[in-house]
């Protein structure tokens, strides 16, 4: 049985994935921090699958200019009473940078292909685990690959590792086309 939006949205929260958590906010500041090292031309960001908007916020506090997507309304709301100032956007759009932080494991190859076809940013930030648990299907994870499988994925889009990061998990990885 899968999580409903309400339930997920709770257990994260639970979890201290949450706004008022200063370690979860921190790491997402170290992540901005780790792509602003970089020294790349990157002004633009979308944050896809966004969840509590922490990132976005992280990015947007390091003078990114953010556009925030997110597709359950009960995160919405969340980002919206937390982080008022981050623009939430009904479509994705392309940008400089795209966040992609544990998000593709909930979707299939279809919905990947489609959003790859849809935006062409120049530099993806990716991070999807390749641990497979016994909570995959309460969780929504449908597409669990191991590191090679979506390093082959996106080159099969133009995209190449351009650098294997530490933040926001261990197997973080910034594509570049």
């Amino acid at each position: 049985m899968t999580l409903t939006p309400a339930e997920f949205l709770k257990i994260e929260l639970d979890a201290g994935i949450s706004a008022d958590n200063p370690l979860f906010m921190n790491l997402a500041k170290a992540t901005a921090s780790a792509i602003q090292s970089q020294n790349l031309p990157i002004q633009t960001v979308l944050d896809f699958g966004a969840g509590v908007g922490a990132y976005s916020e992280g990015f947007h506090q390091a003078g990114y200019q953010v556009s925030t997507y997110e597709i359950w309304e009960e995160h919405r709301a969340y980002i919206r009473e937390k982080f008022p100032h981050l623009s939430i956007i009904d479509k994705p759009v392309t940008t400089d940078l795209m966040l992609w932080i544990e998000v593709a494991e909930h979707m299939s190859d279809k919905e990947i292909d489609k959003l790859m076809k849809k935006i062409a940013p120049k530099y993806i930030l990716f991070s999807s685990t390749s641990e497979r648990t016994e909570n995959d299907a309460a969780w929504g994870h449908i597409n669990v690959k191991d590191q090679p499988e979506w390093v082959a994925l996106f080159k099969k889009y133009g995209y190449n590792v351009h650098i294997e990061l530490t933040v926001p998990t261990p197997w973080t990885k910034l594509f570049s086309r």
